[in-house]
């Protein structure tokens, strides 16, 4: 009979799971640990086929559990439970046929197929199919110390973290943080971890969320580049063969951009009714990793907008997963008062997980910024209207 260990330091946890895989007791056997040092110690004495684990732990978390795996248990399957995910994950562990990420909360019904797909798995000794920003931000707050090696295709880098903070990176072309906004902006990729034994040269001073938003600028630049191109290239054809234009119609992915298009557009109408409030700075829409998709930004306003969507998003994300530990439902809205200006954070999400996205449902979050107090309850009722509003055009 196959073995699963569960791994996670809140008992409770354990037991509301052991007791909910009693159904499955012929399928599997269930063994739990509290942290890494009691896994690695049944892994040494008893055949396990699968391991669930959870990243904050004491004594040993769940970041040096997979680094012992990595070197000594490879050919254990490993899923990687977190309250900081995202649907991209969701999306590429799902292209894979593979379950290596699972997000808290969860429910049971989901983390049962999870665990057989696991268990089918075969030999996955590394993360893979993780956000980078979403994951470097998670280590960034438990304060790492560690070498990813990340692997996209035939491009390969590394990323060198010290505390949190990326002090070095480089890949085969480049190093320092060229190397770090080229790694950054890698899609579908593999990360081993190594833990950061000798001393490495401090060649990055930027702060890691500077760098990630300077990253996914520089991304979206190179994407725009090469939608420009591709317009440029259709119109060219459009010159030169009759009936072009209509054979473009019909393809899929460019309706899908002219789509969003438009709908960029209509939202950006929408946003200029914020304009119209007093002390108005700006407005943005973020995904929940903190990628822009709309802003809008008053002429007199200084700061980075996006920065501040990103560290906004963060500010939201903490807020509803304690808001759910609390027991008291989904967080939905942030308002944090600074010396010179208000935050308003709002998120929509239309699915049924508080925390991340699912196919079909809009999942979106709104970052408004006054810079005085003499209207924030007509900003809220605002905030509130108008980002229903905007279910639609950003639904799939």
């Amino acid at each position: 009979m196959k073995t699963v260990l569960i791994v996670d330091d809140e008992k409770a946890f354990l037991s509301s799971v052991i007791d909910g895989l009693k159904d499955f007791a012929e399928d599997f056997k269930v063994l739990t640990a509290i942290n890494g040092e009691e896994a690695l110690e049944i892994l040494e004495n008893q055949n396990i086929n699968l391991v669930l684990t959870d990243i904050n732990m004491p004594k040993m978390d769940g970041f040096q559990l997979l680094t012992h795996m990595n070197n000594s248990y490879s050919s254990i399957p490993v899923i990687v439970m977190t309250a900081f995910g995202s649907d991209e994950i969701m999306k590429k562990t799902e292209e894979l046929g593979a379950t290596l990420y699972l997000e808290k909360p969860m429910d049971l019904n989901e983390l049962i197929p999870k665990i057989n797909d696991g268990l089918a798995l075969g030999s996955k000794g590394y993360i893979q199919g993780i956000s980078l920003p979403s994951f470097l931000q998670l280590l960034s707050i438990e304060k790492k110390s560690c070498i990813l090696n990340v692997k996209c295709k035939n491009n390969t880098g590394k990323l060198f973290l010290n505390n949190g903070s990326i002090i070095d990176a480089e890949t085969k072309k480049k190093n320092g943080v060229e190397a770090a906004y080229e790694i950054i902006g890698w899609e579908n990729i593999d990360i081993v971890i190594e833990y950061l034994h000798k001393h490495r040269k401090k060649t990055i001073d930027s702060l890691l969320n500077h760098i990630i938003i300077e990253a996914l600028r520089l991304k979206d630049e190179k994407t725009e580049a090469s939608r420009t191109q591709s317009k440029s290239k259709i119109k060219d054809t459009e010159k030169n063969k009759k009936g072009t234009k209509n054979k473009v119609r019909n393809n899929k992915a460019d309706q899908k951009t002219t789509k969003l298009e438009d709908n960029i557009v209509s939202v950006q109408e929408k946003l200029k009714e914020f304009a119209a409030i007093d002390g108005f700075g700006g407005v943005g829409l973020f995904t929940p990793a903190g990628e822009n998709l709309v802003m809008l930004k008053a002429p007199d306003f200084k700061a980075d907008l996006q920065e501040i969507g990103v560290l906004a998003n963060n500010v939201l994300m903490n807020a509803q997963k304690t808001a759910l530990e609390m027991g008291v439902g989904r967080g939905q809205l942030v308002h944090v008062e600074a010396e010179s200006a208000h935050f308003i954070v709002r998120c929509l999400n239309e699915g049924t997980d508080p925390l991340k996205s699912q196919p079909g449902k809009t999942h979106i979050h709104m970052v408004l910024i006054l810079t005085n107090d003499s209207s924030i309850g007509m900003a809220k009722l605002k905030v509130n209207s108008i980002v229903k509003s905007l279910a639609d055009d950003f639904r799939e």
